[in-house]
């Protein structure tokens, strides 16, 4: 597994320090072995879950700006890609969210086992957890494949900062963005450039979406639970 771990990460024009290596392997383990009694992923296999889940992860890497202190993963799942960029970049301080508590219990148990400081992992719901003066105080949004474009928005935004980067992923090229036109004027943001790439064994499609923050976002959205995924903006 640390051999094909190394190959995609080479294959991607990155580089990391042993220590970082150690731990996204540690990472995996814990995840393989969690996996066996609880659902976290559907991949099972080492293979595809290193490339499949943390090069996938990886591939937001250089899209990250040098000065972003502060991130915020929603619906992150079992940590991706918020976990694994966490270990990556050690220095900037990570908020991985998600609803289902299996999921935040084993990204505790995460952190706990690989002393983790940069991370902070919520069990809530975006539109509860903004609530607790949250409001434009990250420097960097992620999210990978949850809900549609124009939905995630009104939950991601209002979390950023002006000027601040939502890098959102899909599995490929849906389209969303372009039924996002109305969210993202509402929510003062724009789409500054999409990025397709390929995952490096299977060649499976990927689309990186960076979105620009570019004015205060009001105090209504996001909008009470539930109403942005029945009434997207």
């Amino acid at each position: 597994m640390r051999e094909y771990l190394l190959k995609g990460i080479e294959a991607l024009g990155l580089k990391f320090e042993e220590a970082i290596v150690n731990n996204l392997v540690a990472y995996a383990d814990l995840l393989l072995e969690t996996n066996k009694h609880t659902n976290l992923t559907a991949i099972r296999d080492e293979d595809s879950l290193i490339e499949k889940h943390f090069i996938d992860s990886m591939l937001l890497q250089k899209l990250i700006d040098k000065n972003t202190e502060t991130a915020i993963d929603i619906g992150t799942g079992a940590g991706f890609p918020g976990m694994v960029l966490a270990i990556c970049n050690p220095k900037i301080k990570f908020t991985l969210m998600d609803s289902v508590g299996k999921k935040t219990d084993f990204l505790e148990m995460v952190k706990n086992e690989l002393m983790l400081e940069n991370v902070e992992v919520v069990n809530d719901r975006a539109e509860e957890y903004i609530k607790n003066e949250k409001r434009e105080t990250y420097d960097l949004g992620l999210c990978r494949g949850v809900s549609k474009l124009n939905v995630i928005l009104e939950y991601m935004i209002p979390f950023l900062k002006v000027d601040a980067l939502f890098l959102a992923q899909k599995m490929e090229g849906t389209g969303e963005e372009n039924e996002s036109g109305n969210a993202l004027e509402i929510l003062n943001s724009q789409i500054e450039e999409i990025y397709n790439f390929q995952l490096p064994f299977s060649n499976d499609p990927r689309t990186i979406i960076k979105i620009r923050k570019k004015k205060a976002t009001s105090g209504k959205y996001p909008r009470r639970t539930g109403i942005p995924l029945k009434r997207p903006l």
